[in-house]
């Protein structure tokens, strides 16, 4: 016999997880359904996650009306209020300063298993949202008076639509033939948690130069030793040179990367090479389902704003979602859907744009780019409304006075 809900979430990831928190608390019955166990256990410091993300205020925003941020340890945040940006071809450079916005912070450095854990802590306690953990969605049917999904553990659900938050490589977009816009972007990243010599003085550094696109994300210190997560991204043949290294030569190759603005002492958790491929869907609903999330988009990491958008994301859904409910509309209904694809499409497009024509720029080192784009950054520094504008996106917000 089926179990009836009201929304079925595949992907119990950030978006997901904060999707079902944050939709339940609009009475919303939500099942969701992940083939992780739920279980995140958390390494011990400095050995801190490879995999970070930068949270931005309004993404911190969200997290607290969910109650996840408040149970978060303050000592596995790493807020910054400061950005250096610079190209190691030249001697352009630009400093975003949170005290030039009269914010507290440009954002906080989190690791992500420490946000799944809190994530799934707060959804056990929450009585109208049903785990679905260890198992898969094995068969689906969809229609605009209904969903109704088998799950490999026998299960069967139905509900008035299906949220698809299953990831970069989506399952359930593949399976429901969502044309895709995509590209990869002959990029490789390589992260790590590294140990450094000195304070990262909570900020977060980025370099552009001969050693590919480098930033350095500042992570809690311990026991006075300080410690960044990297994320590097060079052609993936020198990708796989650098992941071949031993530890020692690689710091030294991180050590000039950053243009010796601090020594590298050491690794304190494994490298990872993840390819980077641009995908963007070219609709966001059908009848009865949405993507969200990496399942609709993915972007360049460079400006670490992937997890952001998947927050906004979020945002939009259960602003809609909720207010058709209020309203006592079908939730699955195209017209309900398109109005959360018309909230977040543009915006996401324009950040991928935005970050396609920022790796061309700054990828080139043919010298009447590189001098173009030194005067250009060189202009920019000086221009503080500007900065205020563009921290103001970043952040999520509308404008600073």
């Amino acid at each position: 016999m089926a179990k009836s809900y009201d929304l079925i979430i595949v992907g119990a990831g950030m978006v997901g997880a904060l999707s079902a928190i944050l939709l339940a608390k609009s009475s919303l019955r939500i099942a969701l359904v992940d083939k992780h166990d739920g279980d995140y256990r958390l390494s011990t410091p400095p050995a801190y996650d490879s995999r970070v993300s930068a949270i931005s205020s309004q993404s911190k925003a969200l997290l607290e009306t969910a109650g996840v941020w408040q149970g978060i340890p303050l000592d596995r945040i790493a807020p910054y209020d400061n950005m250096v940006v610079w190209d190691g071809l030249g001697d352009g450079h630009i400093d975003f300063n949170a005290e030039t916005t009269s914010m507290l912070e440009l954002g906080c450095l989190v690791e992500n298993t420490v946000l799944n854990q809190q994530l799934m802590l707060k959804i056990r306690g929450v009585k109208n949202i049903d785990l679905y953990l260890s198992d898969t969605l094995e068969s689906h049917e969809l229609s605009e008076s209904g969903v109704r999904a088998e799950l490999s553990s026998g299960h069967v659900l139905e509900a008035q639509a299906i949220v698809a938050a299953d990831g970069a490589m989506s399952k359930l977009r593949t399976e429901n033939a969502f044309d895709t816009v995509e590209w990869d972007y002959g990029h490789s990243a390589i992260v790590a948690t590294i140990e450094i010599d000195k304070s990262h003085q909570n900020t977060a550094w980025q370099s552009f130069g001969e050693e590919g696109i480098l930033a350095f994300l500042p992570l809690p210190s311990v026991d006075q030793k300080h410690f960044v997560s990297i994320v590097w991204s060079v052609p993936p043949k020198e990708a796989e040179s650098l992941m071949a290294l031993e530890v020692d030569a690689f710091c030294r190759r991180l050590h000039y990367a950053i243009d010796k603005r601090f020594d590298v002492l050491g690794v304190t958790q494994a490298r990872q090479s993840i390819p980077l491929r641009q995908r963007h869907a070219k609709e966001y609903v059908k009848p009865g389902m949405v993507l969200i999330g990496d399942a609709a988009h993915t972007i360049h990491p460079l400006a670490g704003q992937g997890a952001n958008l998947g927050f906004s994301d979020v945002k939009g859904l259960v602003e809609v979602l909720s207010k058709a409910h209020r309203r006592g509309e079908y939730l699955g209904a195209s017209n309900v859907l398109r109005r959360y694809q018309r909230a977040r499409m543009l915006d996401n497009i324009a950040m991928s744009v935005g970050m396609e024509a920022f790796k061309r720029l700054f990828s080139t080192q043919q010298p009447v780019f590189v001098q173009l784009r030194n005067i250009g950054m060189k202009r920019f520094n000086h221009d503080v409304a500007l900065k205020k504008r563009l921290i103001a996106r970043a952040a999520g917000l509308a404008s600073f006075s």
